[in-house]
C-alpha cells in the first residue's frame, strides 16, 4: 500500500535529486531483499515515456540493478512493480534454484507482477498496466518449449483469465444512447467559451487528492491562467511544456487543496479513467476559440 506520507518522501526526495536514495526507500518499503543485490546505477533513458530497468552481474561479484535517471516521473506503483520485476530476476540468477532459460525467466517475473505471490506487499497494478504486462507474458510462454508451456499451462490461464476480466470492464454495454442524452440549446452552447492554449509550466502537485499536476496555461491575449489537471498516469511533466490543449475558461475559480484552478482542461476518458488530452490538429495561435 502506498500511504501518502510515503508518496510525499519520495516527491520530497525527487526534488531534491536525491534519485538513489528514494529507490532504497522504495525497496525498503516494500520488503525487495536479496544478499546479492549490491545497488543501484543509472543508464541512459530511452525517452520520456519509456522505462527501462536491467538487473546486471553475477551472483559471485553480486547483482546491481540499472535505472533511467528519469525513474521517479512515473506512477509510483509501477515503479514498485518495475523493481519488483528486477528483483525477481536476481533471484533467479542467484542460489539452488537458478533460472537459465530467458524465456522462462521472463514468464515468472512477468506472471508476478499480475498476482503478487513471492512478494505481496507490492501494491497492484492498474489494469491499463496488467493488460501491457500480461500481454508480455504470454508472448514469452509462446516462445517457450512445449516442456515448459505444459509446466506453465495452469499460470497461462489464470493470466488469460485476468486479461478476459478487464477486456470484459471495458467492454461498453449495450444501451438506449438517446435516453442518457440531456439536449441543450444553442444559447446554452454559445455561454461555454472554450479556447486554444499552451502549456508553459508543469509542477507536482502533492497535496491534491488525486494525483494531479499544477499548470500554467497561455492562452494569448486572455492571459496566462492556472488548471489543477488529473493526467499524471500518460504524460509526464516533459511531455506537457509547449504542448497546446483546450480548456474551458469561463467557469469560476476553484479551489483545490492549496491550488486556486482558474480553467478546465479537456480530455477524453479512456482505459480505466485515464485522461487523453484533446489538441488541435495543427499549431494554432493561443487563445483561439472553440465553436
Amino acid at each position: 500500500m502506498i500511504t501518502t506520507e510515503f508518496k510525499e518522501r519520495i516527491l520530497y526526495l525527487k526534488k531534491h535529486n536525491l534519485v538513489i536514495e528514494a529507490l532504497y526507500e522504495i525497496m525498503d518499503q516494500f520488503d525487495l531483499k536479496h544478499s546479492v543485490f549490491t545497488g543501484f546505477d543509472f543508464r541512459d533513458e530511452i525517452n520520456t515515456k519509456g522505462v527501462l530497468l536491467t538487473a546486471e552481474g553475477a551472483e559471485k561479484t553480486g547483482i546491481q540493478i540499472k535505472v533511467p535517471r528519469n525513474i521517479l516521473d512515473f506512477d509510483l506503483a509501477l515503479v514498485a512493480n518495475l523493481l519488483m520485476h528486477e528483483m525477481y530476476h536476481v533471484y533467479q540468477r542467484s542460489g539452488d534454484n537458478q533460472v537459465e532459460v530467458r524465456e522462462e525467466r521472463e514468464w515468472q517475473a512477468y506472471h508476478e507482477m499480475i498476482f503478487h505471490e513471492k512478494f505481496p506487499s507490492i501494491p497492484v497494478l492498474a489494469d491499463f498496466y496488467v493488460k501491457q504486462f500480461g500481454a508480455k507474458a504470454i508472448t514469452y510462454y509462446d516462445k517457450m518449449s512445449d516442456e515448459l508451456k505444459l509446466k506453465y499451462a495452469d499460470q497461462k490461464t489464470d493470466v488469460e483469465k485476468v486479461l478476459n476480466e478487464i477486456d470484459a470492464k471495458e467492454k461498453p454495454q449495450p444501451e438506449n444512447i438517446e435516453e442518457k442524452i440531456d439536449t441543450i440549446s444553442w444559447s446554452d452552447f454559445e455561454k461555454i467559451d472554450i479556447r486554444v492554449g499552451t502549456i508553459i509550466s508543469v509542477n507536482d502537485f502533492p497535496e491534491a487528492k488525486n494525483p494531479a499536476y499544477q499548470l500554467e496555461i497561455d492562452f494569448g491575449l486572455l492571459g496566462i491562467k492556472k488548471s489543477s489537471a488529473q493526467i499524471t498516469t500518460l504524460y509526464s511533466k516533459d511531455d506537457l511544456i509547449n504542448q497546446q490543449i483546450i480548456a474551458v475558461v469561463n467557469f469560476p475559480k476553484k479551489q483545490i487543496a492549496t491550488f486556486m484552478s482558474e480553467c478546465l482542461v479537456m480530455g477524453v476518458y479512456g482505459n480505466n479513467k485515464d485522461v487523453i488530452l484533446l489538441n488541435p490538429e495543427r499549431k494554432v495561435e493561443n487563445g483561439l476559440k472553440i465553436g
